[in-house]
């Protein structure tokens, strides 16, 4: 039981971790202030333009979001490839006979002698049982 439990309280944290990164990045952002001012920023020998280490959050932010969009299309991009292999399964294809292959002769043009003797012969047969 105990196992169960730690299992479940490890993944709680993986999927809480996963939906706040970016509280995080603001709780870094607050915590090391002074910091990402003097080291990190951009415009950090650019006093006059009270920047505060915001280009710095900025930047950190559009990563995360980025890395965030890639994902998703890459996700996107698998369901959509496994949907169409699901629908588009491939079936093999047998052929029971050869008839398919054989090549017939080439003619022009095709005359068949119908006469109305030939047509009247053609319908009016005995059944089969009394010609033999």
């Amino acid at each position: 039981m105990n196992q169960k439990k730690y299992i479940s309280l490890t993944l709680l944290v993986l999927i809480s971790f996963k939906i706040l990164v970016v509280p995080f990045v603001y709780l870094d952002f607050e915590l090391r202030k002074d910091y990402i001012v003097k080291h990190l920023c951009e415009n950090r020998f650019k006093p006059e333009l009270h920047c505060d280490g915001q280009c710095y959050l900025a930047k950190t932010l559009t990563k995360i979001a980025e890395e965030k969009a890639t994902n998703e299309a890459e996700k996107q991009g698998q369901n959509i490839k496994k949907v169409l292999e699901e629908v588009f399964e491939e079936q093999p294809v047998t052929l029971a006979s050869s008839h398919f292959f054989t090549p017939k002769k080439a003619t022009l043009f095709h005359y068949q002698s119908l006469s109305t003797s030939d047509f009247m012969d053609m319908l009016l047969r005995p059944p089969a049982s009394i010609l033999s």
